[in-house]
């Protein structure tokens, strides 16, 4: 009894934090920055595939959109608890890089992402992971995509890059104030939305992942050489044992 109480409290607790959630990127967001896009709205179910090079680009993303309800696949491992509970309302897919909890959560959140996506949703997957130092492409991405049998949106984020490896070293409210100063001093943000990239049922698993990273490791090159003039990330399947059953996300 008591644990189906604290099941319906946490879940009315998360309504009244996404509503607030949704009426910054419906009100506030506006105000900081401008948001474009290009491309075609999303089909309905899909998953979008996009670039990491922003702390607000799910923000973004869900405004081009005006999916309010888009949830996401998201890593938080930091030193803030309290902000768990607040990602979660937002996106609900967690994933984790902690050994203990790594190989159980990261298997059970994609399952449940397949299952919201057979059910006619939409959801963000960032294949770069938490941050995009690293310049490599993760197969979670297309292990969603092939498991729901959805098309796979590679979506690009212009003029969006603000990463700073500092913020993770800040408290949480002086992080976003320097946040938001770096966005509004770009006065525009521009959301692309690619082509559909179509899964193969008929394929092998790991036949099928390789093949869907090879075409976002295409597309997602030549946004970053034309956005910001860089190298983009890459896909080495040999590094991710691609599409094992514990496949991280």
């Amino acid at each position: 009894m008591l644990r189906l109480i604290k099941k319906i409290v946490l879940s009315i607790a998360g309504e009244f934090v996404w509503l607030i959630y949704s009426a910054i990127i419906l009100l506030i967001v506006p105000v900081v920055v401008r948001c474009k896009k290009n491309g075609k709205p999303p089909p309905l179910p899909s998953v979008l595939c996009v670039m990491h090079v922003g702390n607000f680009d799910p923000l973004f993303v869900v405004r081009a959109t005006r999916r309010y309800r888009t949830k996401a696949v998201y890593q938080v491992d930091g030193p803030y608890p309290f902000l768990r509970f607040l990602y979660w309302s937002f996106w609900r897919f967690r994933v984790s890089q902690d050994p203990s909890i790594k190989e159980s959560l990261n298997k059970r959140t994609t399952s449940d992402a397949v299952a919201y996506l057979q059910r006619k949703r939409t959801i963000m997957v960032y294949p770069e992971g938490y941050w995009n130092w690293k310049r490599r492409l993760y197969a979670g991405v297309a292990v969603i995509a092939h498991r729901a049998n959805v098309p796979l949106i590679p979506v690009g984020i212009e003029n969006g890059a603000v990463f700073d490896p500092d913020l993770d070293h800040l408290p949480p409210l002086k992080a976003a104030r320097r946040v938001i100063r770096e966005y509004s001093r770009r006065k525009w943000v521009r959301v692309h939305f690619g082509s559909p990239i179509t899964p193969n049922p008929h394929l092998e698993e790991k036949d099928d992942v390789n093949r869907i990273m090879t075409m976002v490791e295409t597309e997602f090159t030549d946004f970053y050489r034309r956005f910001y003039n860089e190298k983009g990330p890459i896909w080495l399947p040999e590094q991710h044992g691609v599409c094992t059953k514990d496949q991280d996300t």
